[in-house]
């Protein structure tokens, strides 16, 4: 059952990142307001960059159960792909660091 629900979180993880990939101009993904402000490194990369981050925010658990792949995990102790975007949660799984791993 276990690796049932591990597949389905990958599946949906990968069906969300395919779709902030997408070229579709219709994606306008938005940081929801309890979340600290995106640093300058955000703000100043691209409008689908900013997006990714704004949906990585919205949907944690999902980003949680991807792995990362670069070796991040041996210099900083990431542990999936949410940990290239965001360093740390507050109350209600509000962002309160950003990681700027993923712009690198």
């Amino acid at each position: 059952m276990k690796k049932i629900a591990s597949l389905l979180l990958l599946i949906t993880a990968v069906l969300l990142l395919a779709a902030a990939c997408s070229n579709s101009k219709e994606m306008n993904v938005t940081l929801d307001e309890k979340h600290k402000p995106f640093p300058d490194y955000v703000l100043n990369s691209s409008e689908k960059i900013q997006e990714t981050y704004a949906m990585v925010s919205n949907y944690p658990e999902v980003v949680a159960g991807v792995p990362c792949y670069c070796g991040c995990y041996l210099q900083d102790g990431h542990e999936s792909n949410l940990d290239c975007y965001i360093d740390s949660f507050g109350a209600d799984h509000a962002v309160t660091e950003w990681d700027p791993m993923s712009i690198a």
